[in-house]
């Protein structure tokens, strides 16, 4: 397994991929912090395939959000 990184080492080390990150830091807001990237794809299904770890972990994007008005309101719009 990789070393732990800051959010901001993930975005410069993988640009415009989804990553699979666990051993998770998150602030009080619960922004995260820090982890060690599991997984990571510009392929979104390839990141969530299965087998699935058994331990927390989160699941996050590292470019621009590509849905009008932001990926809250497109789950909203399409009733996620």
């Amino acid at each position: 397994m990789q070393n732990k990184m800051t959010w901001e080492e993930m975005k410069k080390t993988y640009p415009d991929e989804w990553l699979l990150i666990v051993d998770c830091e998150h602030d009080a807001s619960g922004h995260l912090i820090s982890g060690v990237v599991a997984r990571h794809s510009k392929d979104d299904q390839e990141v969530f395939r299965l087998p699935s770890l058994n331990k927390s972990c989160a699941f996050k994007y590292t470019g621009e959000c590509q849905f009008p008005g932001g990926l809250r309101a497109h789950a909203e719009h399409n009733h996620f």
